[in-house]
């Protein structure tokens, strides 16, 4: 009954025609719906909570901060490719053996397009995505626990964090482990629950401009490139950090930005770890941040709030979903800002937290969505479908698959879609 509802969920979509608005709803939905400065919170409008500022004074000025990157589902910015504009057919389907929560990577080496992907059995592969290779595996490697987190590669290396506590290096050329780092403060005990998690490292790695990395685990990292940490936040050693796991976004001002299951967003300065302010939303922050061409952070929240901070910390605007928000937003160049929740639905802001329009899936939405170069949105969810959407909301396709995907898609530049599933395959569509 339940693939029947998700299956004519989706056939209803495919007839839906393309709309610029919400339906109608009773109570405040967001913060446009209130007057002045007050923002929509649990259905009534209220005084929006101020920023807490850290000892010293953050500058209100926005110098680079368009150019961010982050690692982790998603991407930062359109891809250069444009996906399949008809229901697009699989090239190749690779059976990894376990759960692929983790988004693709891809990467280019001796002259092939890799996909680099972990799986929730500890698997590291690397699988060549075009040619006359496309499919072949030609990395594998078993790590020391679980992946959840998204690869970062560059200068012929894989980075990737386990749930051992682990963030590694990997080697492309020689297939070998270069380093391995151990962080936290957790111990060889993995009790369930939050305490066993905390020093999970799988939030991110991002890789900043200057090669350094910027890592999620009991707290964040900067480490550098020589597996060596350079900071930690919070410095104390003796301090339980909460764990971190969406991957910080490095700002081109030098500013990292980051949420965390402590209820905080925070911004650190690169060079130190030291804090520059922080924003209490009171409950988890699992997703990971994106950053518009204005300088304005996107960040989402077990409370089903997407927040829009300004670079000083300050409350810009705040949208309300129905559950939580635990997936990075996308932002288009045009403004839009793009998010999915557990509520099942994809929706479609404008810059000023506006709804655009609102699209309803028959699950819940855990993967990020990403943009092709034509602006059409990719999201997975878990009533088993990959969806492709217009910017104007409309689904163009919509692909059923064997297991919920919370896999973010990677597009490369010749339009080929590789995405992971539950079901434990790597997938290429075109």
């Amino acid at each position: 009954m339940a693939l029947f509802a998700a299956v004519f969920g989706a056939a209803l979509l495919l007839g839906c025609p393309e709309t610029e608005a919400p339906g109608e709803v009773s109570g405040c939905r967001r913060d446009t719906d209130c007057k002045g400065d007050r923002i929509c919170e649990a259905g009534a409008c209220v005084a929006p909570r101020p920023a807490v500022a850290s000892t010293t004074p953050a500058s209100a000025t926005v110098v680079g901060t368009s150019l961010w990157s982050r690692g982790g589902p998603g991407r930062p910015y359109q891809a250069l490719g444009t996906g399949p504009e008809g229901q697009p057919r699989i090239v190749w389907d690779l059976d990894l053996g376990a759960v692929v929560f983790a988004s693709p990577t891809l990467v280019t080496v001796g002259g092939e397009l890799l996909a680099l992907v972990g799986t929730h059995a500890g698997r590291f592969v690397g699988v060549v995505v075009e040619g006359t290779r496309a499919g072949q595996v030609v990395l594998d490697m078993n790590l020391g626990g679980m992946v959840w987190a998204t690869a970062a590669a560059a200068d012929g290396r894989a980075y990737v964090g386990g749930d051992d506590d682990t963030l590694y290096a990997i080697d492309l050329a020689t297939k070998q482990v270069a380093w391995g780092l151990k962080v936290g403060n957790c111990g060889e005990s993995r009790a369930p629950g939050p305490e066993g998690a905390r020093c999970d490292a799988d939030g991110g790695p991002t890789i900043a401009a200057d090669g350094d990395l910027y890592l999620g685990a009991d707290g964040v990292y900067r480490v550098g490139r020589d597996g060596k940490i350079r900071w930690h936040y919070p410095a104390d050693p003796e301090l339980k950090a909460k764990h971190v796991f969406g991957a910080p976004l490095v700002a081109g001002d030098g500013n990292v930005y980051v949420g965390g299951q402590d209820g905080l967003i925070l911004s650190l300065r690169s060079g130190d770890g030291t804090l520059r302010w922080t924003y209490n939303v009171r409950a988890d922050v699992d997703g990971g941040p994106a950053m518009g061409e204005d300088g304005n952070l996107y960040i989402g929240a077990d409370d089903g709030r997407l927040y829009a901070l300004r670079s000083d910390g300050s409350l810009r605007w705040s949208f309300v979903a129905q559950k939580d928000i635990r997936s990075a937003a996308a932002v288009a160049a045009s403004g839009a800002v793009y998010v999915g929740s557990f509520d099942g639905n994809l929706y479609a802001l404008a810059s000023n937290g506006d709804v655009k329009w609102v699209l309803p899936t028959g699950g819940r939405i855990a993967a990020s969505p990403v943009l092709d170069a034509a602006g059409t949105i990719y999201v997975g969810s878990q009533d088993d479908h990959l969806y492709a959407v217009s910017p104007k909301g409309r689904v163009l396709w919509s692909l059923e698959l064997p297991g919920d995907i919370d896999s973010s898609v990677a597009i490369t530049d010749g339009g080929v879609l590789v995405v992971g599933c539950d079901d434990g395959h790597l997938r290429a569509l075109k």
